[in-house]
């Protein structure tokens, strides 16, 4: 899994999470998903088609609540390397995770974790 760890502003906790954040003015989720991902790990990714899924959760942030509509996505690259990345500063750095780590990874965050097991169970039938 291709992911990025995150520092709340708010409470300096650490945590990793899905390449995400806002749809921009004239933008498809898909456009967005894929946009988001480059801006913060420096890969270029290609969707997997109808892999689409929707989830509605609070999100605990910079010592706000968030309710969040999120479309999530699978996604596949041909890229070896990342291209350099110049992110948020809460963004610290992106990595590839093992899929078989999931449950500790996303421990303090079941949405993130429903969403990913979602669209692995997808992914697999």
């Amino acid at each position: 899994m291709l992911l990025v760890e995150h520092e709340d502003p708010f409470t300096k906790a650490r945590f990793w999470s899905v390449p995400g954040g806002g749809i921009e003015r004239g933008e498809s989720q898909e456009q967005t998903a894929v946009r988001e991902t480059k801006e913060e790990t420096g890969y270029h990714v290609t969707l997997v088609q109808e892999s689409k899924i929707q989830t509605h959760y609070l999100f605990n942030w910079n010592n706000d609540v968030y309710d969040c509509h999120t479309t999530w996505f699978l996604a596949e690259t041909k890229d070896i390397i990342g291209h350099p990345v110049d992110d948020e500063s809460y963004v610290l750095r992106h990595g590839w995770l093992h899929i078989k780590e999931r449950n500790k990874i996303f421990e303090n965050n079941a949405s993130i974790l429903n969403a990913v097991n979602s669209l692995l169970n997808w992914y697999q039938e």
